[in-house]
């Protein structure tokens, strides 16, 4: 099993507050991908955008367990989930996962 993590931007770049309904979208995306998906809440950062600016970034930390075949997948949505929201990069982690689920 693997597990991902990802960071989900909560505003586009101009600063304008991505629509809950944009959000509750990608989180049903990820449902039906993958069965489940966990928000462990808010994270702030900053970002240097490719033209030198800084952009400065509320997001929601999200984590979802899969199995291995499912990583590209995974790798995929995120990619997508980034040009919905207009992002340059998107932060994408994919770790070893020695859980279970009980």
């Amino acid at each position: 099993m693997k597990k991902c993590f990802f960071l989900l931007p909560t505003s586009y770049n101009d600063g304008k507050e991505v629509p809950p309904a944009v959000i509750l979208d990608i989180f049903e995306e990820l449902y039906v991908n993958f069965g489940g998906y966990t928000n462990a809440g808010i994270a702030e950062g900053e970002f240097r955008m490719e033209d030198g600016t800084r952009a400065r970034d509320c997001s929601l930390q999200i984590w979802v367990i899969m199995d291995e075949e499912k990583v590209p997948l995974m790798r995929k949505l995120v990619k997508k989930f980034g040009k919905i929201l207009g992002q340059e990069k998107m932060l994408f982690e994919v770790m070893n996962w020695p859980g279970e689920l009980i």
